[in-house]
């Protein structure tokens, strides 16, 4: 049976009168309607409660709104008016006219005046403004004429995705005699910046990007570490499973993949392993061939051997690992599988 939307936010457009400016009374009247071909709009952003993986993440958190901006503009691209909320519900006023609505959540800084749509939308977001609980927010709807009193729903999705995974493993004959122990699992190669356009995009190289090729250890305030990476320090048995209950939240990347260590340059963003077998460090990459907003990706990962000596190694044809990753829509549940 399909399920609601987790994360469809409704935006209802309803039209009555305006009649303030032509000193009738606030009530609803034909006269006041002919004669200014005004709407009143009242605009509610509502939606029910995303179910999240992750244990250790609030039911209601991945879905929160803290604050929302209403962006409308004309035809032409121009601003009409702003407005916020910070319970995502809007009051006012538009006469009869074609118009595109822009709704912003949980951005700070934004523009209020003085802006197309255009560069509303090639606004930078960084990943560090964001956050469980707090993660930004866009949607549009664009060409949409208010003429009558109607409801309109815009669809609202988060920026970022969502990496979650399963480990197991497989070991057989000596190596199922080896200690092996899960220390560290994440993301690295991940963009850490976007803008509010609502397409995939290939991140600048020279941007910032986090755990470059590797996990980095960083006391810069604004590294998002907890969204990128988690100590595990776990050892699991010859034939066993493990879901660490971690989400991990990247920004989009469409990135042509490379592998040289040398010397940095854009790539996929990888969920990665470090552990070590028999005391050796070993690491498992498992390449995410593009990551786009608002999809949940579920890594399952069965471990039967050593990995490879550096995250960015190119995995041989038996490299110990096998990776099935799971995509969902994170608005509408839909599943796609397939094996990288």
């Amino acid at each position: 049976m399909k399920t609601e939307n987790p994360l469809k936010r409704l935006l209802f457009v309803t039209g009555v009168l305006l009649v303030a400016a032509l000193g009738c009374d606030r009530e609803p009247c034909a006269e006041c309607t002919e004669e200014l071909n005004a709407r009143h709009i009242s605009l509610d952003l509502s939606g029910s409660a995303l179910q999240t993986w992750a244990l250790d993440v609030p039911s209601l958190a991945e879905s929160n709104i803290v604050r929302c901006l209403l962006y409308v503009f004309s035809r032409t691209g121009t601003l009409v008016d702003t407005y916020d909320s910070a319970d995502g519900r809007f009051d006012f006023y538009l006469t009869d006219e074609v118009y595109d609505f822009v709704v912003i959540a949980n951005k700070n800084g934004l523009p209020r005046a003085a802006i197309t749509k255009n560069d509303l939308l090639a606004t930078v977001t960084t990943l560090s403004e964001n956050a469980v609980g707090n993660f930004v927010m866009a949607g549009a709807l664009s060409d949409h004429l208010i003429e009558a009193d109607e409801k309109i729903t815009v669809e609202v999705a988060r920026l970022v995705g969502k990496v979650t995974c399963t480990i197991r493993t497989a070991f057989t004959g000596s190596l199922a005699e080896k200690p092996f122990v899960v220390e560290e699992i994440g993301l690295t190669n991940v963009a850490g910046q976007n803008t509010l356009a609502l397409t995939d995009s290939v991140p600048d190289a020279k941007a910032r990007w986090y755990n470059r090729m590797v996990f980095e250890d960083s006391s810069d305030d604004s590294f998002p570490a907890d969204m990128l990476s988690a100590r595990i320090d776990t050892r699991m048995a010859a034939s066993d499973s493990l879901s660490p209950g971690h989400s991990f939240y990247p920004y989009p990347n469409s990135s042509p993949d490379s592998h040289d260590r040398d010397q940095w340059g854009s790539r996929c963003t990888r969920f990665v392993v470090k552990a070590t077998l028999d005391g050796r460090t070993t690491w498992y990459p498992v390449t995410l061939e593009q990551v786009r907003r608002n999809r949940h990706y579920h890594v399952d990962l069965t471990i039967a051997g050593y990995g490879v000596e550096h995250p960015e190694d190119p995995l041989t044809a038996y490299s110990g690992i096998a990776a099935m990753i799971s995509v969902e829509d994170w608005t509408d549940g839909g599943t796609l599988q397939g094996l990288y």
